[in-house]
């Protein structure tokens, strides 16, 4: 029996190591075969971490052969020239300069889809004016058209951009004429992008102006720049960006060839052609942003100088010249692998500078290239199998000679292939199937794991329901007692006025009130993926995302919250039923970044979750009677749960924060929302934007009809009265009807 037990533990390594390498040869399968899932987007997020790495320490260089510069509507041209928008006169006048500095090419990093008022017509448009002061101001009108003198300025070296989103059905302007048609039969198979909205530029830009291309930006999921798209499909047409366009005029290409593969019943995008530059993509039509460095590693001038400057630039004499924005206040600064806060122009820029030297066998754009799954799968499936029945049978010091001389192999030829031939090739799977491997031989790990379960389950048992206990104990990766900082869902309920009620109650009733309260709500947070961080009196704190990982943590959360508030309805009769009072809760969620982890000293500690995304989940709850609502979220839980119809309660600034946040109210589900509901909904929505615009009277109006509609919502009656006062008030220009709460 026990020689039969020591030829078990001697093959354990081996057994356990193909389990191992099975596990991952499965995962990289998935990843391969079905894009878009778990296991694949779980590899790229850990491959990101690699990707930024490489550009961090190995950043590329590329001579300066093209010259683009960046006209800059930064701070200093704001405080010249007045806030942004600028008038399209100005704007034209800042054409006008260009072209006499004999640029090359002139590229908005700007839409222009509204009509400018014209001052004349608005004068015209008030009573009051006799017939003849209107007849000596008509000649006028075509004197002060700004959109008309700017679009006489397009009309030579100008390109625009426009966008293509997902805005919800929202489009406006006009699209310039795709790149190719693709056939009914065929857009199912297309593996390009899709965007269902668009925001164009006015008919009167679009027709002078010499070309147009989309200024869309697709950021991955962690809100960092690593790829942009330069060919998007709207319906059944293919567009190309800013970038791409600007390329193909200064190339003087009659049009851009997009090379298309067929592939498992796909048509797949493979490459761009412009004459012989050859611009790699994935097959969605997205491009590694070559970044040649840091912020600004191209020539900047400030808008400002070119209006006033009448003497001649030579860095701009047959120049590219993209006019963007640094500035903060216009929010176009984006996260990249290099640094936060870089402009958004200057990523047009880079794909432009790449695609234009990307010549012959010179490609100065990264790309993965299609064979990769199957060279990337090969080795980890040859590596590993040589690890499982090798290190075992070596000493530990061999071991971790062996497994560091491939691990240092891999992550060689990785940078190499990076620095000279511009391949992305992953390194993460490699690397941690090799290190998992290693370190099961080296420690054989089984009582490391032993412990890690036994402290999982005394420390979770407490906060999430069993099943997900025995979860984690099988899946223990998925969850650690360590620190971290992760996205994720923080709610906060209270019971109102639960002072005046505890006081009114003896002990044993407001134990039994607490007790059948807490435990159909904890019911309903642990039924939508939640854990229980604490109960404070009256209180109940939970989060998502943690310690197990849910993509959908908002969602959750909110449909925790719904179920909740329709929970205490019913068991308001109960409690009548029962002797006791009756009650009604407030709920607050906010989703962002929080530290999460297991905290506390050597005398008590907790799994609970940290931070400024925390402390505004229950400053929320604490507002939900201000506003007379049940139940608000943050704006960043807003941002990733569209499932939901909202109606927009506030821009506030909380106590001890200085930057406004927008807090809304969940409704219920979309598909939930009767037309009469959602009708009320955009009526009050609409009734908001008009008051953050100023437009009293229209903001007024509407808010009156919902107000005689329903007149026990608070809301309403609040932004009347807000009205009321600020009508009468001088506003400074940079209002934006942010309400600062000074009370927690």
């Amino acid at each position: 029996m026990l020689e039969k037990l020591k030829i078990q533990l001697k093959h354990f390594p081996i057994w356990m190591g193909l389990v191992i390498l099975s596990l991952f040869v499965v995962l990289e399968l998935i990843a391969i075969n079905k894009p878009h899932s778990v296991a694949d987007n779980w590899l790229k997020r850990v491959d990101t971490l690699v990707y930024d790495w490489r550009f961090q320490g190995f950043m590329p260089k590329r001579e300066e052969t093209t010259k683009i510069v960046i006209i800059d509507v930064d701070e200093r041209s704001l405080k010249q020239e007045g806030r942004w928008p600028w008038s399209r006169e100005k704007l034209a006048k800042l054409v006008e300069a260009l072209q006499r500095q004999q640029v090359k090419l002139i590229g908005f990093d700007v839409v222009f889809s509204e009509e400018e008022r014209n001052a004349v017509q608005q004068v015209l448009a008030h009573s009051g004016l006799s017939d003849q002061a209107k007849q000596e101001l008509q000649p006028l009108i075509p004197v002060l058209d700004g959109d008309k003198k700017f679009a006489q300025a397009i009309t030579q070296k100008t390109v625009l951009g426009f966008f293509l989103h997902g805005a919800g059905g929202i489009n406006s302007g006009v699209l310039p004429t795709p790149l190719l048609t693709v056939e009914p039969r065929d857009l199912d198979k297309v593996t390009i992008n899709f965007m269902p909205d668009y925001t164009g530029n006015l008919a009167v830009f679009a027709n002078a102006a010499l070309g147009e291309g989309f200024i869309t930006t697709l950021p991955d999921v962690d809100g960092v720049m690593r790829r942009s798209p330069l060919v998007l499909r709207y319906e059944n047409g293919l567009y190309s960006s800013l970038s791409l366009e600007l390329a193909r005029i200064y190339l003087n290409q009659s049009s851009i060839q997009l090379q298309m593969v067929k592939s498992g019943g796909q048509l797949r995008l493979e490459s761009i052609n412009l004459g012989n530059h050859k611009i790699y993509t994935d097959e969605s039509g997205m491009a590694l942003i070559p970044y040649k460095g840091k912020g600004k590693s191209y020539t900047y001038i400030s808008a400002t100088d070119i209006l006033n400057n009448p003497n001649n630039m030579p860095v701009l004499k047959d120049a590219i010249v993209l006019i963007g924005t640094s500035a903060l206040g216009l929010t176009d600064l984006r996260t990249t692998p290099l640094q936060t806060g870089y402009p958004g122009v200057e990523i047009h820029a880079n794909l432009l500078d790449a695609i234009i030297q990307s010549v012959g066998d010179q490609n100065h754009m990264y790309y993965r290239p299609d064979w990769e799954p199957g060279l990337t799968f090969l080795i980890l499936l040859l590596s590993g199998l040589a690890f499982v029945f090798i290190l075992p049978m070596l000493e530990p010091a061999y071991m971790l000679a062996v497994a560091g001389a491939w691990l240092t192999l891999l992550v060689i030829v990785n940078l190499v292939s990076w620095k000279v031939s511009h391949l992305d090739f992953p390194l993460a799977i490699l690397v941690i199937s090799t290190f998992s491997i290693a370190i099961l031989n080296i420690g054989y790990g089984f009582l490391r794991t032993n412990n890690q379960k036994r402290e999982m389950k005394m420390l979770f048992g407490q906060y999430v329901p069993p099943a997900h206990v025995e979860h984690m104990l099988e899946n223990h990766h998925l969850a650690g007692l360590e620190g971290e900082s992760r996205h994720m869902t923080v709610l906060f309920s209270d019971i109102r006025n639960f002072t005046t009620i505890s006081e009114g109650l003896k002990a044993t009733k407001l134990k039994q009130m607490l007790n059948e309260f807490f435990t159909p709500i904890t019911g309903i947070i642990f039924q939508h993926n939640g854990t229980i961080d604490k109960y404070v009196g009256d209180m109940v704190m939970a989060f998502w995302n943690a310690p197990l990982l849910d993509a959908n943590h908002a969602e959750h959360a909110i449909d925790a919250a719904l179920s909740m508030l329709i929970k205490v309805e019913e068991l308001k009769p109960i409690f009548v039923a029962k002797g006791l009072p009756e009650i009604d809760i407030g709920v607050g969620i906010n989703t962002g970044f929080m530290n999460v982890g297991d905290m506390g000293s050597m005398y008590r500690r907790t799994y609970t979750v940290l931070g400024d995304s925390v402390n505004l989940g229950s400053r929320l709850e604490s507002l939900t009677k201000f506003y007379g609502v049940k139940l608000l979220v943050g704006e960043g839980t807003y941002d990733v749960a569209p499932q939901f119809l909202y109606r927009l309660v506030d821009k506030i600034i909380v106590k001890g924060k200085r930057e406004p946040v927008c807090v809304y109210e969940p409704v219920c589900r979309v598909e939930e929302a009767s037309d009469s509901r959602k009708q009320r909904i955009e009526q009050y929505n609409q009734a908001l934007a008009h008051y953050y615009s100023r437009e009293w009277d229209a903001a007024e109006k509407i808010l009156r009809q919902l107000h005689k509609a329903d007149p026990e919502r608070k809301l309403y009656k609040m932004y009347l009265e807000r009205i009321d006062e600020l009508r009468y008030e001088v506003l400074p220009d940079d209002w934006m009807g942010v309400f600062e709460h000074r009370s927690k």
